[in-house]
């Protein structure tokens, strides 16, 4: 089920194949995502950018103001220039600060619009094979609608009848695969009378299980 609205922009599974936990078995239309995060990512290369130039902006105020406290201690150089010098060294620390918030502001956005694209992959929750497909590509679903039922296999349960004088044949651990202790080849054989549709859902299965 997909985790927001939206259309199928595809599917990749067929009726009774085999998947895996994990595996990608439909896809969201996600064009105008996918052209977010690239901007988004863009948006952040750029910010890092001026944060390194900020920093060397930085670097070269602090430079220079301790070459001016350096003179002014000195005698050599006025008190209004290096005050002029601290103020400049101030600003460019600022903006650093400024310049890294930026950074992350950016990181975030990036990370947000990423969830958003991967809400678009429908994923096997289980590995199982697939019992039935209720939308196809184009279909417009809703956020939790089933697109695609996946059947856990892990452990599966068959339900027979037996007549009463059949009981004292059956026992934990016997191998269901073949005939009765005793019975004759020809006994096994007899046909299993079944409708159209239990017999449509029991073919199913056995593809699915590989049988």
């Amino acid at each position: 089920s997909p985790r927001a609205n939206g259309r199928i922009e595809s599917i990749f599974v067929r009726l009774g194949d085999r998947v895996t936990k994990g595996q990608l078995i439909a896809r969201m239309e996600n064009f105008d995502v996918r052209e977010q995060v690239k901007q988004a990512e863009a948006s952040f290369e750029l910010a890092k950018a001026t944060s390194r130039q900020r920093e060397f902006d930085m670097k070269a105020a602090q430079t220079t103001f301790e070459r001016q406290k350096n003179l002014y201690e000195r005698q050599l150089q006025t008190k209004q220039t290096l005050e002029d010098a601290e103020a400049r060294y101030n600003s460019t620390a600022a903006q650093v600060d400024v310049a890294k918030a930026q950074v992350m502001q950016a990181q975030a956005r990036v990370d947000e619009l990423k969830v958003t694209l991967a809400n678009t992959q429908i994923l096997s929750p289980v590995d199982g094979f697939v019992g039935k497909r209720t939308l196809d590509p184009g279909a417009f679903a809703g956020a939790n609608t089933p697109v695609v039922s996946v059947v856990d296999i892990t452990n599966v349960r068959m339900v027979a009848s037996l007549v009463e004088k059949d009981f004292r044949r059956v026992s934990v651990g016997i191998d269901a695969t073949k005939k009765w202790p005793g019975e004759t080849a020809r006994e096994w054989g007899r046909p299993i009378v079944m409708d159209a549709e239990v017999k449509r859902r029991v073919e199913d299965i056995w593809k699915g299980l590989g049988l």
